[in-house]
């Protein structure tokens, strides 16, 4: 069913039919709902619809509510008919409390998945995409080489389907239980281009195996996959300090293009040595699947793209620096071209300060001047910009007969709708 259908109008469901409709809204994506309430409505909707009083559900109402069931509080997922696990399946995220509810209630014995004391392979095999959200307790019950099997198949499930960067990170976390001694010799065995090909890699390793047992020339040679499997940051750091040690003058292009979400735990100082001097480097640092920059790495990063002669804030640039443009001072905004912001993708600029967005704006006003003939289109193309209106701009577009949406209203400057 379209995501649209939450957004339907309960009212005009019969009672007779109000079965029906919560069996048809079931297969809609609940994501779409951000706000609480309206997830609290639909399901005070359906409690009254289906009888449900307390916070146990029978399978025969687990059934009919589908996907709703991601958006219930931890009681109804510890204490309802085991069959709410299969619809847990389907959530696009799980909040910590209703992750913590899951194990509740896997570890009562009482589902199919059985007791914990019997769980194998084949267990976590079954659960789905659930274990990506478990915890250390959980992963406890499993013996490393179990563990280790099947993250030969999860993870290359989980980088398939492009899974976000801190959710690899949080479960290589909670499912690498310490097996280890402490000592100053690698103990595992040296990592080698066939350890970094295995799907499980880096499972094998605490951070300190990790340094010990990974030479910089291995590291060198294999640097994308290495960069592509490493998520926690204690590694990441090891990564970036070893490249450091072979490369003390500043990392070649060739590498800072290959550091994938290991560049994101590079301090300014680091940044400050890297080679980055062509589109390419900079639209790959800029590579949001690999994680968010502060403002203060994003600014180093950008200004040392622009110390190369020749380089500005072009269209491309504009595109592949996206939201990050808001770490820039003023004065280097203003160095953006009318055609080049005119050509650009549309620009996030939500976390630009007011003197900021009104650097942007002037210059958004000279890019779609051509527009103005056309009232509805100029809006369009200038409403991303308008934080950084003049009131004056601002009273002359009300005159237009334009229908302002009330995220663009909020994003107005605060001194200009008072």
């Amino acid at each position: 069913m379209d995501s649209i259908c939450v957004y339907c109008s309960y009212s005009r469901v019969k009672t007779v039919n109000c079965r029906s409709y919560f069996s048809a809204l079931g297969a809609a994506d609940f994501s779409v709902l951000s706000s609480v309430s309206s997830k609290q409505t639909l399901f005070k909707n359906a409690q009254s619809c289906l009888g449900i009083s307390g916070f146990k559900l029978s399978k025969d109402q687990v059934g009919v509510l589908g996907n709703m069931i991601c958006t219930l509080n931890p009681s109804y997922i510890q204490n309802s008919d085991p069959l709410i696990l299969e619809n847990l399946k389907n959530c696009g995220d799980l909040s910590d409390t209703q992750v913590t509810a899951i194990q509740t209630l896997l570890f009562s014995g009482n589902t199919q998945y059985g007791n914990p004391s019997a769980w194998n392979l084949r267990t976590l095999q079954q659960l789905g995409t659930l274990p990506l959200y478990f915890k250390q307790d959980f992963w406890g019950k499993f013996s490393f080489t179990v563990r280790k099997m099947y993250f030969k198949s999860f993870m290359t499930f989980l980088r398939k389907r492009k899974t976000p960067k801190w959710k690899l990170r949080r479960l290589f976390k909670a499912s690498t239980v310490s097996r280890f001694r402490r000592s100053a010799d690698c103990t595992v065995g040296n990592i080698t281009a066939v350890t970094i090909a295995d799907e499980s890699f880096p499972i094998d390793y605490d951070s300190t195996q990790f340094d010990l047992c990974l030479d910089v020339t291995v590291l060198n040679d294999n640097l994308a996959a290495v960069t592509e499997k490493v998520v926690d940051e204690s590694f990441q750091m090891i990564i970036l300090d070893k490249l450091n040690q072979l490369y003390p003058s500043g990392l070649p292009e060739s590498v800072v293009q290959l550091l994938g979400s290991t560049s994101r735990v590079a301090n300014v100082s680091d940044i400050s040595k890297w080679n980055i001097t062509t589109i390419d480097t900079l639209s790959s640092l800029m590579n949001t699947d690999n994680g968010d920059w502060t403002s203060d790495q994003s600014k180093a990063l950008i200004m040392k793209y622009l110390s190369v002669e020749g380089n500005t804030l072009g269209t491309d640039e504009l595109n592949a620096i996206g939201s990050n443009l808001c770490s820039l001072d003023v004065s280097v905004l203003k160095t953006i071209t009318a055609d080049s912001l005119g050509n650009t993708n549309t620009l996030d600029i939500s976390s630009c300060s007011i003197d900021q967005k009104s650097a942007l704006y002037s210059i958004a006003n000279s890019s779609f001047s051509s527009e103005r003939s056309d009232p509805t289109t100029f809006f369009l193309l200038i409403s991303p910009y308008l934080g950084g209106a003049p009131v004056e701009d601002i009273r002359a577009l009300s005159t237009q007969n334009i229908s302002m949406d009330i995220s663009t209203f909020l994003s107005l400057n605060p001194a200009v709708i008072m």
